[in-house]
């Protein structure tokens, strides 16, 4: 009987509870590090290490030619051109192909790194200011003469960058991470566990960030002290330059403005006094010396960016972590943020109509006063409002509403400020695990059935919640017997895509990219466990994702071609294909994956015939290098395709099987493949007799 071919596009995500007669032929029935992708399924991206210094996945090396050597230049060293001022760090001995250091003739090539300024020809090759050799001609990157070279040199320099990656100083679990402006900042605790310290990521590593002081005033006057001017102690002559003044009550116009200073430094010792500025006098009252900012340790943070002020670059980080005060932090000047809370340590954070909110203990709400983060009077609009339950999270709806979660119940804050404000429960049947609840498009969270997504009906005020990840549900059930419990999530815009952290090092994707009513699970497994995670911009204004580890380290999420520079392994098994005639056995020839790799990528294919039947034995398994990403000349764009490729990569295997339905699975290990992504299933068959 002749042969039929019948294709399949892969999509549709691991459904684990459609009956196998039924599932869609895309979907799967297995995976790990895959993930749904807008061309079907797609092996995960990496994650690195991430300090501010040069990312491993975008180092490069550049080969330099030299001549009249006297002596070697050792992997390490720093080579300088003595004409040019040209640095670059050699990351293997010098190679010699002719000639000898004896002879003050050695010729061969140098593999530098980090390569700064243009070497020039017959300029002396210096370390330390010594001269070891003379440029041959300029340094050329990735300028080996052979694809083997090209590649250890390239990865060579990949782990030279990784290795100069430090963790956040301190210890213990990593308790916090944001970005502001391009920088990152991470939060733990320090080396005795007393305190929680600030790193900044810079090009030479993490740098501490100093907190600063805080000192209470109420004024003297009706003159207002503002931020850069110099305060001086009236009685001790004690200074300091202001980098803030949080006004917490009152104004400086009605003479009873009340509030404290910030400052970096001062010079002398503050007393109860008056306080002046230049030849103003008694513009404020003090009680007493200034004190140190400070955060409790072992606290979890969470953060919200948003800009009070209004103007351009006024973008601010407002942050809590259920241990201290709540805080205002622009990179530089840290503000603790005074509720007037006997305990004033919130737990979670929103910004809702340009009011801050914060969360606390016991399920206390409370708002600021509108775009007056620092006051939370009544008088200046501040409320108190109370769930019922312990808050697990917030988040503003882009619909208007604040969604407030509680472990066993969601709440929705109707109105502007407190003027309408109206909390009204919407469900007591559904709550929000903590760390979970995010927004793509609209409010995402997890709860004890799975993902849920809470969107706005059509209706003013009404809401639909539903469940993303009914198809993956056994998956949850074997999670949560096996007591695991989830650390984090985080939303990916530009993969319309939500994923989940638990804390074994699994987790879970749901991808939106063909409509919220068609979500697409899978499966990954990281060989570590993430504690905190924070999606932001970079200083490109591009999505930039990280997350803090039980390791002490900060690392980049979706970056790189591996697990930090580790193997990533991974498989799909597509759901069992009947080709539409589910009673009639049929002979299996070949399977074919259409896939995209860059530039390649090793795959393992086998088969399972006849819903894996031990009648059956599964189809040999085979191996393949495929390429795929090739373009057409003047027409891709340029640098987004691979030279001396086919558009579209191959995978055949020939199956030799037989039985009534066929499911391929994919295998895929490696250190520096970049992931590919697979887009269909082509099968080749012949139908033979029906089932008897």
């Amino acid at each position: 009987m002749a042969q039929e071919t019948k294709f399949f596009p892969a999509r549709g995500g691991l459904d684990l509870i459609t009956p196998a007669i039924e599932k869609d032929p895309g979907s799967l029935i297995a995976c790990e590090n895959y993930e749904a992708h807008p061309r079907g399924y797609s092996r995960t991206d990496g994650y690195e290490r991430f300090d501010g210094q040069q990312k491993p996945s975008t180092a490069s090396y550049w080969a330099l030619n030299f001549d009249a050597g006297t002596a070697t230049i050792s992997e390490g060293d720093t080579v300088t051109g003595a004409t040019s001022g040209a640095t670059g760090l050699a990351i293997i001995d010098a190679v010699v192909e002719s000639g000898s250091y004896g002879g003050s003739n050695a010729d061969g090539y140098l593999v530098l790194m980090n390569v700064s300024g243009t070497f020039q020809d017959d300029e002396n090759l210096q370390v330390s200011a010594v001269t070891k050799c003379v440029a041959d001609g300029t340094a050329t990157q990735r300028g080996a003469d052979n694809d083997t070279d090209d590649s250890t040199w390239l990865q060579d320099a990949m782990e030279t960058a990784r290795t100069a990656i430090a963790v956040v100083p301190g210890s213990g679990n990593m308790r916090g991470v944001c970005t502001l402006a391009g920088t990152t900042y991470a939060f733990r605790d320090n080396a005795g566990a007393t305190e929680v310290d600030v790193y900044k990521s810079t090009t030479a590593g993490w740098t501490q960030v100093a907190l600063g002081k805080q000192l209470a005033f109420t004024s003297g006057g009706t003159t207002e002290i503002e931020e850069g001017q110099t305060i001086t102690g009236a009685t001790g002559g004690a200074t300091a330059v202001l980098t803030r003044v949080a006004l917490q009550s009152g104004s400086w116009a009605g003479g009873d403005a009340a509030g404290f200073f910030i400052f970096a430094s001062q010079t002398g010792t503050f007393q109860s006094e008056n306080i002046n500025v230049g030849a103003a006098t008694n513009l404020a009252t003090i009680a007493g010396d200034s004190s140190d900012n400070s955060l409790a340790a072992a606290g979890r943070f969470e953060f919200e960016r948003h800009n009070f002020g209004g103007h351009a670059g006024a973008d601010r980080i407002y942050g809590c972590d259920s241990v201290s005060m709540g805080f205002e932090f622009d990179g530089t000047v840290f503000v603790p943020i005074k509720t007037g809370m006997t305990t004033d340590t919130p737990s979670h954070v929103a910004v809702h109509h340009n009011q801050l909110f914060f969360f606390f203990s016991g399920g206390s709400i409370q708002n600021s006063g509108i775009g007056l983060p620092y006051q939370w009077t009544v008088v200046t609009g501040a409320s108190e409002m109370m769930l019922g339950e312990e808050i697990t999270g917030a988040y503003s709806d882009v619909e208007g509403f604040l969604v407030i979660g509680g472990r066993n119940k969601i709440a929705v804050l109707y109105g502007q400020d407190t003027s309408n404000f109206e909390l009204v429960t919407w469900s007591d049947e559904s709550g929000v695990i903590e760390w979970t609840m995010d927004r793509l498009g609209s409010t995402l969270f997890v709860d004890d059935i799975g993902v849920r997504r809470l969107t706005a009906a059509r209706d003013y005020g009404n809401f639909r919640l539903g469940t993303m990840t009914q198809k993956i549900e056994p998956y949850l059930k074997i999670l949560k017997a096996a007591s695991t419990t989830i650390n984090a999530s985080i939303r990916t815009r530009t993969k319309d895509m939500y994923r989940v952290f638990y804390s074994d090092g699994t987790g879970i994707s749901v991808y939106f990219g063909r409509g919220i009513n068609k979500p697409e699970c899978a499966i990954f497994k990281l060989p570590i466990v993430v504690h905190c995670a924070y999606s932001g911009e970079d200083a490109n204004g591009d999505e930039f994702m990280l997350f803090g580890s039980t390791d002490g380290y900060i690392y980049e999420l979706d970056a790189g071609a591996n697990h930090d520079g580790t193997e990533i392994s991974g498989y799909i098994r597509f759901a069992f294909n009947h080709v539409g005639s589910p009673t009639q056995n049929k002979q299996w020839f070949k399977a074919t994956l259409e896939v995209d790799a860059n530039p390649s990528v090793a795959l393992g294919m086998t088969a399972e015939f006849g819903y894996a039947s031990d009648d059956q034995p599964p189809a040999t398994e085979e191996s393949f290098t495929v390429s795929g990403g090739g373009g057409f000349w003047e027409e891709a764009i340029w640098d987004d395709f691979q030279w001396s490729a086919p558009v579209e990569g191959l995978a055949e295997n020939h199956l030799a099987g037989f039985g009534t339905n066929v499911s391929l699975a994919a295998l895929s290990a490696g250190t520096y493949d970049y992931p590919h992504r697979i887009h269909g299933l082509t099968l080749h068959f012949s139908p033979r007799g029906l089932v008897k």
